[in-house]
């Protein structure tokens, strides 16, 4: 590197603030932080979500399942494969045979149930991990309507799961 160079300043500096990028990382993190709870209960955090959104709706289409979620239908169906394998959900016949219901089974209802415990835990204190990697109060913020919602842009019908 040259002496001129190393006096200029980057015209990347600017992404150190990069907000796409601190939210992914706060992702990953809560991500993890639920994960942790979930240890032991025999779901993942993704998989708890689904069926806890199927205990409280009853039988969903796909597609309005993966909407209510923030999924595309195939993360949605990626998510769906373990869970009717363990039996804790369903798909269920409709008069239109295009659409594809998904139901949870009372095996999932109980499953669960057995985990709600691990989810109350991971919500009562997620707060700290997401103050750690954004910074204090942004999470009210975000679920209080601070956010300026989405634009109507692809982005934004777009989930992870």
């Amino acid at each position: 590197m040259s002496a001129s160079s190393e006096n200029q300043v980057s015209p990347f500096a600017a992404c150190v603030e990069c907000k796409c990028s601190a939210l992914r990382r706060a992702s990953r993190a809560v991500t993890q932080h639920y994960e942790a709870a979930f240890r032991g209960t025999g779901l993942r955090a993704t998989q708890f979500t689904v069926l806890a959104a199927l205990a409280q709706t009853g039988p969903l289409p796909l597609s309005a399942l993966a909407a209510m979620l923030g999924l595309e239908r195939t993360s949605l169906t990626r998510n769906l494969r373990p869970l009717e394998k363990k039996g804790l959900v369903a798909s269920a016949a409709n008069e239109d045979h295009r659409v594809r219901l998904i139901e949870i089974t009372p095996a999932g209802e109980r499953t669960a149930l057995a985990a709600l415990s691990a989810w109350q835990l991971a919500q009562a204190t997620v707060d700290g991990v997401v103050e750690a990697t954004l910074g204090q109060g942004v999470l009210d913020k975000m679920l209080h309507g601070g956010g300026h919602g989405d634009k109507g842009g692809k982005a934004g019908k777009r989930g992870a799961a």
